[in-house]
């Protein structure tokens, strides 16, 4: 008899292509093309859903969406958008903790005051981020907090992650930052819930029992800190690089509360019902096991879920866990893939924009990989020939790994195009993952629940510390294969979206040709056809005598990319903000990685600020970078050792330029270096790089770093030659930048500022001084990021930016088109 996967019930494909309509209220074109993708496999018969029921479903999933997504906020106060001092009274809606022990609270019901202002309801939720909170707030408390209001719009990138639509998704339209140790935030009014209060209560309880001595190293404080974060999902007590290590281990899954561990949860009230069995035999007779490990289990799962705080990974998982319980009630028998649908179709009917969560993406995927790659295997240890009890730790260990080979397989595309890494680890998986079932989990939770107890609280810690301590050894071992460069991982191309819907199809096709049903021809053909286009389609447009400047969109910074003849890449600064937020990863490696392998033939600072060159630290680590070049000053900070570390750890190549250099980029672009002087600061804004990009002696664009007024003077007096059609406004467009006689000499076309909405950029002098010269002004704080190219050597520029209305290109040529308003 065939092994193989199921087909799929009638109403199944119907449930794919209603996601898929959900998922078009964003994605329209992706969408259609996900859709037809879907119509071209054999469809299960009989019974099989006609081609206008598939396409019901999927004009019922656009309409789903499109009811679900909250409106925009439109007449939003004045002074409240200007950004000034104001002070909030808002209800707690949820708590996520974050890293170093930071907060992202949501806020709703937000009323706003300001001097002189009478108070006012802000339309739409707020993500308040707390750094080093004074306590941790619940949902149902009521904050009073005193900080400046922004809308969640920024990073605004071609090819990037939409943070403004996926705050939207949540009802958030705002979002703002105060710091808890300077009496910014203060409870109001206590939560009246319950529940909230209780987890709270256990969450501190476990929390103390794990609080490390001052002496503890990194490795024990992870230890402890993990524990915690598989009862709670709380990370706030990790250091991003545990974390980091965690993920590029491949065992990120663990820590993210999903069916996973809903499972050992599950094989907990199994357990339960084997030792009453035990203990009564007769029970059985009253009560048959099944049902009884389903009475036991049922409380086990809420309460997990309770103390998960609900994510949508566990929401999938309890879906999962009540559907077969029910199927069993009814007593029939379910596949996985059953269990999946079934839960997906409960939560986008009630929750249609959780199609949207990527969260519940990967958790779907990875189970529906598992689903499909596991009958192979099935009947793989259906010919073993091994003996008990090498046979249960053979392929029990091979299980494991094959499980886990099957969900990476399953998540790649989606991986990849998230985070831009490949990590592949998944052996790591073996040793970990029945150590975490059969014994952390365990020790974990039962500690949890005897620490409230009087005369149990004593054993309670013991077993959360000897849950912390495998936990410990785990992060040791992470640690000694980092240093040993055992951990498999590495930047990669981000897929772009007919890339992931090709690799999909190809899976999907794989498994239905492995299952011995008929082979999908045509779905294969198309998915190949999606894999392989875009990559075709780049290869035409790098063949292009095409340079193509583009000014990325990082709040407070500069980080400009330029794609060369031939599809080589240069990048004059990386960007860099406060706290722990990577720059360089998220937001300019997502973009330069974007359907585009992580390389760049060469990298330069202007000059050695944060916001400038914090974000090359994760660049140089994980890109090809053929040479590093800055102006000679050091990094400030704490920045300079570790730049200086994975330069020398890298073998890239570091030099510096000063006036008088000249970079030839072949097919006669060069890039001439105007400044510093052997006199200049080169730790400060004026002794930053200003560089001239010219294509056979034409000026392209200058792009002079942080230098300010008397740089800039003094530099026009010179007279080199300034001409250029691009302007990359000096010191993100702040009036310290302003030398009308430099403007006249380089006298742009285009101006585009650099910079974020934490002050007034670009100023209005600078504006107004470019504008008396036919030059527009783009920012990327209202626009952006701003594109500029140039189809040949005498072509003039045409403008592309980036806004959230319509979040595409909008082309315009050169100085004609009106800017964004900043």
């Amino acid at each position: 008899m065939k092994r193989g996967i199921p087909p799929l019930l009638p109403w199944q494909p119907c449930l794919l292509a209603y996601a898929a309509g959900i998922l078009a209220v964003a994605y329209a074109v992706p969408a259609a093309c996900a859709l037809l993708l879907l119509l071209l496999f054999p469809r299960p018969a009989p019974g099989r859903p006609s081609l206008a029921c598939l396409v019901l479903a999927f004009g019922l999933g656009c309409g789903a969406g499109a009811l679900a997504l909250p409106a925009v906020p439109r007449d939003v106060p004045a002074w409240i958008a200007a950004g000034g001092p104001v002070a909030l009274s808002a209800t707690v809606a949820s708590v996520d903790p974050r890293p170093e022990g930071r907060l992202s609270v949501t806020l709703t019901r937000v009323a706003v005051a300001a001097e002189g202002r009478d108070t006012v309801p802000l339309p739409g939720d707020l993500a308040l981020t707390i750094d080093r909170p004074a306590f941790r707030p619940i949902p149902g408390d009521v904050l009073s907090v005193t900080t400046r209001v922004r809308p969640t719009s920024g990073f605004l990138n071609p090819g990037t992650a939409d943070f403004a639509f996926s705050r939207r998704l949540d009802g958030v339209f705002y979002r703002a930052f105060a710091r808890g140790d300077r009496g910014q935030v203060a409870l109001a009014t206590a939560s009246g819930d319950a529940l909230a209060r209780r987890r709270e209560a256990l969450r501190q309880r476990m929390a103390s029992a794990l609080a490390p001595p001052p002496e503890a190293d990194a490795a024990t404080r992870a230890g402890r800190a993990m524990v915690v974060a598989l009862a709670f999902g709380d990370l706030s007590d990790f250091s991003p690089a545990d974390l980091d290590r965690i993920r590029r281990a491949s065992l990120s899954h663990t820590l993210a509360l999903s069916g996973m561990n809903i499972s050992y949860v599950a094989a907990m009230g199994l357990a339960l019902a084997w030792l009453a069995g035990r203990l009564r035999p007769t029970l059985f007779l009253r009560l048959p096991r099944p049902y009884l490990a389903l009475v036991l289990t049922a409380p086990l799962v809420v309460g997990y879920c309770w103390l998960g705080g609900y994510s949508p990974s566990l929401y999938r998982a309890a879906f999962m866990f009540a559907g077969g319980g029910l199927l069993l009630l009814l007593g029939r028998h379910t596949t996985l893939f059953d269990g999946l649908f079934l839960a997906l179709a409960a939560m986008l009917a009630a929750m249609p924009l959780a199609a949207f969560d990527a969260r519940l993406q990967l958790s779907a995927l990875a189970v529906a990989g598992i689903g499909l790659f596991w009958p192979p295997f099935a009947a793989f240890c259906a010919r073993s020939t091994l003996k008990r009890p090498w046979r249960w730790v053979v392929l029990g260990g091979l299980g494991i790994l094959w499980t886990s080979l099957c969900a990476e397989a399953a998540v790649m595309p989606v991986i990849c195009r998230l985070f831009g890494d490949l990590n592949f680890n998944p052996w790591l998986n073996a040793p970990w993952l029945p150590l975490l079932g059969l014994l952390v989990t365990p020790l974990a939770l039962v500690g949890l629940a005897l620490l409230p107890v009087p005369f149990l609280a004593g054993c309670g810690t013991a077993l959360l510390l000897a849950a912390a301590w495998c936990c410990e050894g785990l992060m040791r071992c992470l640690a000694f294969l980092e240093a040993n460069h055992l951990l498999l991982t590495r930047a990669v191309l981000r897929p772009s979206w007919p890339e992931m819907l090709g690799c999909f199809g190809l899976l999907a096709g794989l498994a239905v040709t492995l299952s011995g049903r008929r082979r999908p021809l045509a779905a294969l053909l198309a998915s190949l056809a999606l894999l392989t286009g875009p990559t075709v389609w780049r290869a035409v447009e790098d063949a292009r005598e095409q340079v193509v400047l583009t000014v990325l969109d990082v709040g407070q910074g500069q980080a400009v990319a330029v794609t060369l003849p031939g599809g080589r890449r240069l990048l004059v600064d990386a960007g860099g903000l406060f706290g722990n937020f990577d720059v360089g990863r998220a937001v300019v490696g997502a973009f330069l990685t974007d359907g585009r392998p992580p390389r760049l033939s060469l990298a330069l600072a202007s000059h050695p600020h944060a916001d400038h060159v914090k974000g090359f630290l994760s660049l140089l680590d994980r890109f090809a970078v053929g040479r590093f070049l800055d102006n000679g000053g050091a990094p400030e900070g704490a920045l300079a050792a570790p730049m200086a570390a994975v330069l020398a750890g890298r073998g890239i190549p570091h030099g510096s330029l000063a006036a008088g250099d000249r970079l030839d980029l072949g097919h006669g672009l060069a890039l001439a270096v105007l400044h510093p002087g052997p006199h200049d600061d080169l730790s400060g804004n004026n002794g930053s790089l200003i560089l001239r990009l010219t294509w056979n002696g034409r000026g392209l664009a200058v792009i002079p770093g942080d230098a300010e007024r008397p740089v800039l003077r003094r530099l026009a007096v010179a007279d080199p030659d300034l001409a250029a059609d691009v302007l990359v406004l000096p010191h993100h467009g702040s009036a310290t930048g302003l030398a009308k006689r430099f403007h006249t000499a380089v006298a742009p076309k285009i101006a585009i500022a650099s910079c974020g909405d934490g002050g007034r950029y670009p100023s209005p002098k600078v504006v107004a001084s470019l504008a008396r010269l036919g030059c527009a002004t783009y920012a990327t704080n209202g626009n952006g990021a701003v594109t500029v190219r140039f189809a040949g050597p005498e072509a003039g520029p045409v403008v592309e930016v980036m806004t959230e209305e319509d979040k595409g290109m909008s082309p315009a040529a050169g100085g004609d088109h009106p800017p964004r308003t900043p």
